[in-house]
């Protein structure tokens, strides 16, 4: 279609969807228009509405997931727990304001800018239905020849409001990081042969090798029989790769975590984003370094990431970066009287010395007996929304 038919449409089909990913729908598209990610990472399958209000300068647009029991995240994250992870329904909602500022002409406005006061009141399950980010567009602002789109944002599955999102931007041009600084050199954790241990020699380690990391993920590197091990994600979810610290100290109940992992031009998502590595997979892996801080001080349960106050980007990590570095600072850690534990903290991650994104105030629960271990056969916890605690499992 003419890209002036596209500004007109206030829904998009499953199949123009497809087809503006692959850059196949419009015969005379703008340079520089923002585009879609492709294959894996393609956010939805419908625009359901899309409109723009010109006398208030405000707009909305409503996309709709149509999840599926065999999608492809569902078995690496976690395994034994499958639940789609949270991250992706963040970058939904960026994706949406992309598509957004697409559709209003608005070339070279697709940087990931930043996101505030995000809160996850539950979980998507491999048998819920429909997915529905629906992102309220309040302001267009242009200034100097650059425009940021900023909005705010909920997601549902199946009627169940599981994430909002206070604020979210896209832009032509990323954040200045007005004061750079290079990272102290961490040491390398050298591979090793390994071996299960007992979870008192886990929680005092002060760090962990790749080879550790992986058997962490698969379940095999704590010996606690009887005990519900918090998981970390698995394959193309796992982003950590070595951790050359961790630390705790119980006066000021603060903490740090130092990690790393390899980066190059064969990564799994460059194929389907335009040559940068998604922003939201950074966030993630603090969410899971946060995650494994949990069980690393003994917290029986599984791990969920619960949103976050800020996160500003500062850029890209593209194909050509090699070390990509995590800066976690434990800011607050405790533990309930029911057992569940909770931390937060501050963090940047760093692409070969770049400062890429800085996060503030992440948060990260862990939970007893809410695992859906029996899939892919149906049960109680099959399906999301709210989190569930199973209700045949032991006190």
């Amino acid at each position: 279609m003419k890209f002036e038919e596209f500004r007109k449409k206030s829904s998009f089909s499953r199949e123009e969807i497809l087809s503006f990913i692959s850059g196949r729908l419009l015969e005379d598209a703008p340079p520089g228009l923002p585009a879609l990610p492709a294959a894996l990472l393609a956010p939805f399958h419908e625009v359901t509405s899309i409109s723009w209000d010109a006398a208030s300068g405000t707009g909305r647009i409503e996309a709709v997931r149509r999840n599926r029991l065999d999608e492809w995240f569902y078995p690496c994250h976690f395994q034994g727990d499958p639940v789609m992870p949270g991250c992706w329904g963040v970058d939904a909602a960026w994706q949406c304001l992309r598509f957004f500022a697409a559709w209003r002409g608005l070339s070279g406005c697709g940087k990931t800018m930043g996101m505030e006061n995000v809160s996850f009141f539950g979980q998507i399950r491999p048998y819920d239905d429909n997915i529905v980010y629906a992102v309220d567009v309040v302001s267009v602002e242009t200034s100097d020849g650059e425009t940021m789109l900023t909005g705010k944002a909920s997601v549902s599955v199946d009627g169940a409001l599981v994430y909002t999102i206070g604020s979210l931007s896209v832009a032509t041009a990323f954040w200045t990081d007005d004061a750079p600084t290079k990272p102290a050199t961490a040491l390398p954790v050298k591979d090793a042969p390994i071996r299960k241990l007992r979870y008192d020699e886990f929680s005092a380690r002060t760090m962990f090798n790749h080879a550790e990391i992986i058997a962490l993920s698969q379940g095999a590197l704590i010996d606690a029989p009887g005990l519900e091990v918090g998981l970390l994600p698995s394959a193309l979810m796992l982003e950590v790769g070595t951790i050359e610290r961790i630390a705790f100290d119980e006066a000021t109940g603060e903490g740090r975590i130092s990690a790393s992992r390899g980066n190059g031009p064969l990564e799994w998502f460059y194929p389907m984003t335009p040559g940068v590595k998604p922003a939201v997979l950074s966030i993630d892996a603090v969410w899971q370094l946060m995650g494994l801080f949990l069980t690393w001080r003994q917290n029986p349960g599984t791990g969920r990431a619960l949103g976050f106050e800020r996160v500003e980007v500062f850029g890209d990590i593209l194909p050509g970066d090699r070390d990509i570095r995590y800066e976690v600072a434990i800011v607050r850690y405790s533990r309930m009287p029911n057992g569940d534990a909770f931390v937060r903290a501050d963090a940047k991650v760093r692409a070969d010395g770049r400062l890429i994104l800085a996060c503030t105030n992440l948060n990260v629960g862990c939970h007893k007996n809410i695992r859906y271990e029996d899939y892919p056969f149906p049960s109680e916890m099959a399906t999301g929304g709210k989190l569930k605690v199973r209700s045949t499992a032991a006190a």
